[in-house]
C-alpha cells in the first residue's frame, strides 16, 4: 500500500442494481489476464454504521446515510452543460418532486434512506449521477458501495454505466469522439455485469499509440436484491497500476498494469446512471434502443471510500 496519510470517507448511497440474495438485508429486498474469478475476501471489522449525515465516526471514517438532505461534498452531474438542472446542488435536486436524484425510504440497505437515480426515457436525457472530488495520481484508493436493480429493470444491450472512475482530461475534444472514456467503469450490459478499463501509457486521453482497453465479465445480474462491490485501485498510466474488484465478497478482478491516462490528476468517482447512447447527437442509437421503453431507475447505498493505509474491511458494505 502507498504510505500516504490514510483518509477514509464513508458515504451511504443506495444503488439499486441486482446483487445476490445473500447481500440483501431484508429491506426490499470476469475473466481475462490477471483476473481471478474464484477467490474470496473476508469482510470482518467494517466501520460502524449509524449517525447523522455528515457525522464523523471513529478511525476517521466519514459516513453519509442520506438520513438528512445535505450536499455532503457530492457534486451533481445531470446530462450535459446545457441542462439548467446541472447547476442544482444535491440538496436542491432532492427537494424537487419527481427529480432525477431523490432521497427515498425504500428500498434501502443502510439506515432509513437511500439515493434513487433516474434517467427519463427521452432523447437528450442520459445522465443522473453524483460525484466525489478527484484523487491524486499515483494514490491508492478503496471504494465500497451497494447497487440495487429494481424488479422492473430493463435488460438493455446498449448498457448503462452505474459507477465510474472518470479522468480529468484537459485536452480539447469533440463530443462523442470517444477520447473521454472513463479509465474504469462498472456497467450492466444486457443481463451481465461488466468492468471495463481504458488507459493510455503515453497520452492524456483515449487516443494514440499508448491507449489500451480491457473488459471483465462479472456474471449475470439479479433484480430486486442488493449487490455489494469493493474496488481497490492504484492509479497509474504505468505498469505499477492496480485494479481489484470484489462482488458480494468474491474477488472477480485482480489486474496489474496501466489503469489511467498520462495526466497529473487522478480520477474522480461517480455513481448513478450514465446511458451515453441517449445523448442528443445519438438520435439514431436512441431510436434503435427498443429494449428500453421507460425511464431507467437505480438505487445506491452503503458508499464508502478510503485512501492510503486502508483495507477491504474499511469500505466493504456490511
Amino acid at each position: 500500500m502507498i504510505s500516504t496519510k490514510s483518509r477514509v470517507w464513508s458515504v451511504t448511497l443506495a444503488l439499486a442494481v441486482g446483487l445476490t440474495a445473500s447481500a440483501c438485508t431484508g429491506k426490499d429486498a470476469g475473466s481475462g489476464a490477471h483476473a481471478n474469478a474464484s477467490s474470496s475476501a473476508t469482510a470482518a471489522g467494517t466501520p460502524a454504521e449509524g449517525g447523522s449525515k455528515g457525522s464523523t465516526q471513529g478511525s476517521g471514517v466519514f459516513y453519509d446515510g442520506f438520513e438528512q438532505q445535505a450536499d455532503n461534498g457530492w457534486k451533481t452531474a445531470v446530462n450535459d452543460s446545457t441542462d439548467s438542472r446541472r447547476k442544482l446542488s444535491l440538496t436542491q435536486m432532492e427537494q424537487q418532486p419527481g427529480g432525477l436524484l431523490q432521497r427515498v425510504s425504500s428500498p434501502t440497505r443502510d439506515g432509513h434512506y437511500a439515493l434513487q437515480a433516474t434517467v427519463p426515457h427521452q432523447l437528450g436525457s442520459f445522465r443522473s449521477e453524483v460525484a466525489r472530488p478527484p484523487v491524486p495520481m499515483g494514490s491508492e484508493d478503496w471504494y465500497g458501495f451497494s447497487i440495487y436493480l429494481p424488479p422492473t429493470w430493463q435488460n438493455d444491450p446498449q448498457g448503462n454505466i452505474l459507477a465510474q472512475w472518470h479522468a480529468i482530461v484537459d485536452t480539447a475534444r469533440t463530443a462523442g469522439d470517444g477520447t473521454g472514456q472513463p479509465p474504469v467503469a462498472l456497467s450492466v450490459q444486457g443481463n451481465q455485469w461488466r468492468l471495463k478499463m481504458h488507459w493510455n501509457t503515453q497520452g492524456p486521453d483515449f487516443k494514440g499509440a499508448g491507449k489500451g482497453t480491457r473488459t471483465f465479465n462479472l456474471g449475470s445480474i439479479k433484480k430486486g436484491v442488493w449487490v455489494n462491490f469493493v474496488l481497490h485501485a492504484k492509479w497509474s498510466h504505468n505498469s505499477d497500476g492496480l485494479v481489484q474488484l470484489w462482488q458480494d465478497g468474491h474477488q472477480k478482478v485482480n489486474y496489474t498494469g496501466p489503469d489511467e491516462y498520462n495526466n497529473k490528476q487522478g480520477p474522480y468517482f461517480k455513481i448513478g446512471i450514465y446511458h451515453p447512447e441517449w445523448k442528443s447527437f445519438n438520435a439514431a442509437k436512441y431510436r434503435q434502443d427498443t429494449a428500453a421503453t421507460k425511464p431507467i431507475t437505480v438505487y445506491d447505498d452503503a458508499i464508502r471510500t478510503a485512501q492510503g493505509s486502508a483495507s477491504y474491511k474499511d469500505v466493504a458494505p456490511h
